[in-house]
């Protein structure tokens, strides 16, 4: 029973911080919708707060369980590595329908209490991510002219950018189940490879 009452509160509260916010969601609120008595979210996770927290580790866990099997991985080259990465974040974002808008709130409203997870998250990312451009430059399998930091930006606004505007997507374009792995398959190889015709490119800017 204790199992049960602590993953509906989690279940519900990822919906509600979701789509309104932390703040304005109140233990009342969570309570209610859960049929659970006030009292269980400060049985469970002492405050409104700490139920917030646990909503986060448990939705950034998977993101940071996939970077480290990539990272661990020796037999991976620098482009392997980040296409693995990129199609286990589609797989994720999937399965955690509301992850990309937790993630949201935080970089555009952070709150005390989620910030520094997010923050702690994201960096590492583009720790991930910066060595593996970082590696694929010394070996050749990408330009010597990169930016890194920007380089690495660019691929994590291209993957995140799709799943957070995605409800506004279906709106203009069908999408599926298959649509997350495809996008961010189709996405990737045109980071990579660009969207331009190379002898195009050049002769524009010959």
């Amino acid at each position: 029973m204790e199992k049960d009452t602590r993953t509906k509160l989690i279940e519900i509260a990822t919906e509600m911080f979701a789509t309104k916010g932390f703040s304005a969601v109140s233990v009342r609120e969570i309570t209610t919708a859960a049929n659970v008595n006030v009292s269980a979210i400060s049985y469970y996770f002492d405050s409104k707060e700490g139920l917030y927290q646990t909503i986060l580790k448990e939705q950034l866990t998977p993101i940071l369980q996939a970077l480290r099997s990539v990272q661990g991985n020796a037999l991976f080259t620098p482009i392997r590595r980040l296409t693995s990465y990129a199609d286990q974040i589609a797989r994720i974002n999937m399965q955690r329908p509301f992850l990309a808008r937790l993630m949201t709130n935080e970089i555009t409203n952070p709150t005390e209490y989620g910030g520094q997870i997010v923050e702690k998250h994201i960096s590492q990312m583009y720790e991930f991510m910066a060595a593996a451009l970082q590696d694929g430059m010394a070996n050749g399998d990408f330009r010597r002219d990169l930016n890194i930091g920007y380089t690495a930006i660019s691929l994590a606004g291209i993957i995140n950018f799709y799943f957070i505007t995605r409800p506004i997507n279906q709106k203009f374009i069908p999408l599926t189940e298959k649509s997350n792995e495809e996008y961010v398959a189709h996405a990737f190889r045109g980071y990579l490879y660009g969207i331009t015709n190379p002898k195009k490119v050049r002769s524009e800017f010959d």
